[in-house]
C-alpha cells in the first residue's frame, strides 16, 4: 500500500512539473454598462498582479483578433476593478462587439463580448455605479500596428502607426498558444515617423499554427523606458 502511495504521489509530482502554466485561472470579465457607439465598461475579475494588457475590439466571431487595439492598462495589485473603454469609429453600429484582454507576455488571454445597446446594469448587485470610472485610453502617440493582409501560412503584412522616427524596432513571431513561449524573431527595422507597411515572412514552425503572435520589441529608448512592446494576435488564415 505504502509503495502504491508512492508511485502514485510520484505522477502527481511529475504532472505539476510539465503541465503548462495560466496565471489565476480563475480570472474573468464581464459587462458592466454600454453606451452605444461610445464606451463599454467592463468588470474584471481576479486578474493577476502587477501584469500589463493590451485590449483590442473587433467584429463578432473574430475574438477580436485583426482587431484595433484600444487600451493597455496594468492590474497593480489586481482583484477586481471596473474599467471603460471607447469604441472604435469602424464598430460603431455593430450589433454585437468582440473584446480581448491579452497579456504582454502572450501567456494569459481572455475573450468576451457584448452588444452595442445602451444598457445598465443594477447598481445593487455590482456594488457601485459608473459615474467615477474613467475612459482607459491609450493616449495619443501609443505606436501600435494593423494587420492590412495574410497569406496563411506564408506572410502576414502590418501597418504601423504612431512610430517615433528613427527608433530601432526587432520584429518576434511566436505560436499563439497561451502556453508557447518560444519566440523566432523575424526583421528588424528603423521606424521613419511615418506610416510603414511591412511584410513578414512566417517562419516554417509556425506555417501551419492556427493563431501567430507577433511583437515588435523597441531596441531604444522610448516611452519612457528601455522595454516598450507593441503587440498583436493574428489568425493564420487568408485575410481578407
Amino acid at each position: 500500500m505504502k509503495k502504491r502511495f508512492s508511485i502514485i504521489m510520484a505522477v502527481a509530482m511529475l504532472l505539476l512539473v510539465v503541465a503548462p502554466v495560466q496565471a489565476s485561472p480563475n480570472a474573468d470579465t464581464s459587462v458592466f454598462a454600454v453606451e452605444r457607439n461610445v464606451s463599454v465598461t467592463m468588470r474584471l475579475e481576479k486578474f493577476p498582479a502587477n501584469e500589463t494588457y493590451y485590449v483590442y475590439m473587433g467584429f463578432n466571431g473574430t475574438y477580436a483578433m485583426n482587431g484595433q487595439l484600444v487600451s493597455k492598462l496594468t492590474t497593480n495589485d489586481g482583484g477586481t476593478f471596473l474599467a471603460k473603454f471607447r469604441i472604435p469609429e469602424y464598430l460603431a453600429g455593430e450589433d454585437i462587439i468582440a473584446i480581448r484582454f491579452q497579456s504582454l507576455s502572450g501567456k494569459s488571454v481572455w475573450w468576451n463580448y457584448f452588444y452595442n445597446d445602451t444598457t445598465q446594469f443594477n447598481p445593487d448587485i455590482w456594488g457601485k455605479d459608473t459615474s467615477d470610472v474613467t475612459y482607459n485610453n491609450l493616449g495619443n502617440g501609443f505606436p501600435t500596428f494593423t494587420v492590412t493582409s495574410v497569406n496563411a501560412g506564408s506572410t502576414i503584412t502590418v501597418k504601423t502607426a504612431n512610430f517615433p522616427s528613427d527608433v530601432r524596432w526587432a520584429v518576434y513571431m511566436k505560436d499563439g498558444a497561451m502556453d508557447n513561449t518560444s519566440w523566432y524573431e523575424i526583421t528588424g527595422f528603423t521606424s521613419d515617423g511615418g506610416v510603414q507597411t511591412l511584410t513578414l515572412s512566417i517562419p516554417s514552425d509556425l506555417q501551419y499554427k492556427e493563431k501567430i503572435a507577433i511583437k515588435f520589441y523597441c531596441m531604444d529608448y522610448v516611452l519612457g523606458t528601455y522595454d516598450f512592446v507593441t503587440y498583436n494576435l493574428v489568425e493564420n488564415r487568408d485575410y481578407p
